[in-house]
């Protein structure tokens, strides 16, 4: 791990409120996560406090979802000999963070979140870490003294929160923190075609089964004025399409699909089929290595975490000491 000293830290993690993600996250930040492990020092936590701001009365099932979700990161292919993955809730220093920059954040930052009011539409009640969920993420990200936030564009205004706390604090007390930048990744059309495909409001799953991924594939909505297969139809936001421009490689496929759908050559279930194709060949090999994975055990994902944390509570506890220094405890 010491040869990641001179190289730019990457910071991300996700919240373990199910068993694996939607693969739409892929096109969000994983991508970049993948992508960026061998040019970047990259810390890849698990959010298990974050989960609580939605999923409080739902702790008993966070430790396994933590292992699946740690799962689903080594089988897209994140190293754990190259990345440092760590649970949020094994840093205590991060929390300690927390109650200092909870100390300068305005409340009207706060409530203003465009996040916070998509959680309150959801359903979720209205508390006092859910309102200061962008103050625990600052911490997550402040306390690595991380350089660079991959977040798909529907946290962009937290990465916000977060260099603006950077910049307080040190205009403040002293000089201690980076400015973090974030890498904004795209936010997924729903399959249903309705706000973004997310672990709450579903999607297709990297741990989905060949007969579940046809089933969704199958049902997924498609331009609603066209009734027949001759008719002309819509490919802009169409959901279909899009994630035929996401997953399916074959670019000319895609191509002739979009030309003959818009002509009123094509039927929605010849476009869905080879879609369908098309995730299958991006999930198989995916799941081939999360077969592998699950047949190690639990030990040693545990294992993986436990050697990542150890340097995660490393790389927290010399800018915990600078925080307290330039503060003057």
């Amino acid at each position: 791990m010491d040869v990641m000293k001179n190289k730019k830290r990457v910071l991300t993690g996700d919240r373990p409120t199910g068993l694996t993600l939607p693969i739409a996250a892929y096109v969000g930040t994983l991508k970049s996560r993948v992508d960026g492990q061998s040019s970047y020092d990259t810390f890849v936590f698990v959010a298990d406090y974050h989960a609580l701001t939605t999923h409080y009365e739902d702790s008993k099932h966070i430790l396994t979802n933590t292992l699946g979700l740690v799962k689903t990161y080594l089988s897209i292919g994140l190293d754990p000999n190259t990345v440092t993955f760590y649970r949020q809730s094994r840093i205590p220093q991060t929390f300690r963070l927390n109650v200092i920059l909870s100390m300068l954040t305005k409340m009207p930052e706060l409530e203003r979140q465009p996040m916070l009011k998509e959680k309150l539409a959801l359903g979720h009640k209205l508390t006092f870490g859910l309102m200061g969920y962008p103050v625990l993420m600052a911490s997550d990200i402040l306390i690595m003294n991380s350089d660079l936030i991959p977040v798909a564009k529907d946290n962009e205004a937290h990465i916000e929160i977060a260099k603006d706390l950077a910049r307080r604090f040190n205009s403040t007390y002293g000089k201690v923190f980076n400015i973090p930048e974030g890498i904004i990744g795209e936010v997924v059309i729903g399959l249903d075609g309705q706000g973004k495909s997310g672990k709450s409001t579903g999607g297709i799953y990297f741990t989905d089964d060949s007969d579940t991924v046809k089933r969704k594939i199958m049902g997924m909505y498609t331009d609603p004025n066209r009734i027949h297969s001759t008719d002309p139809g819509e490919v802009k936001g169409n959901p279909v399409f899009i994630y035929h421009e996401y997953f399916n490689d074959n670019v000319e496929e895609v191509k002739d699909l979009k030309d003959r759908y818009q002509k009123g050559k094509v039927g929605d279930i010849e476009v869905k089929e080879k879609l369908f194709i098309a995730i299958e060949k991006f999930l198989e090999p995916i799941r081939e290595e999360r077969e592998k994975i699950e047949k190690k055990g639990d030990d040693y994902i545990f294992d993986v975490l436990k050697t990542g944390e150890e340097r995660a509570q490393k790389v927290a506890g010399e800018i915990e000491a600078k925080v307290m220094e330039v503060m003057g405890f």
